[in-house]
């Protein structure tokens, strides 16, 4: 019993591993239709939470921006231009734009609504 124990421990030790996974039609299909980059303006919608004109950053709880698949969420922007800031206070209901795809976490304008 234990001869055939250790022959099949053998043979499963010598066994070919098992091959990695090759990329699937459907895999180069969701690559190639992934959304693209946003183009022109990325608005958003949101409420302030917090906001330190001097250091040039609002933090929003916002609603989802769908040009770059953010779904809602609260974080920290900073502003191009701190003067942006002066007129906007905690519990404002604002809109917003990002300066652009690649520089998610700056912001260009923030307005009242």
């Amino acid at each position: 019993m234990l001869a055939i124990a250790a022959i099949a421990l053998g043979v499963a030790a010598c066994s070919q591993p098992a091959s990695p996974p090759e990329a699937t039609e459907a895999s180069m299909t969701e690559m190639s239709t992934a959304a693209p980059p946003a183009a022109g303006p990325i608005t958003g919608v949101g409420v302030v939470t917090a906001v330190d004109p001097a250091a040039g950053t609002v933090s929003l709880d916002h609603e989802a921006i769908n040009a770059i698949q953010w779904p809602a969420m609260s974080m920290q922007f900073r502003a191009e231009d701190p003067t942006i800031l002066s007129n906007i206070a905690v519990g404002d209901h604002v809109n917003f734009t990002l300066k652009s795809a690649t520089e998610t976490s700056m912001i260009e304008t923030i307005q009242k609504r």
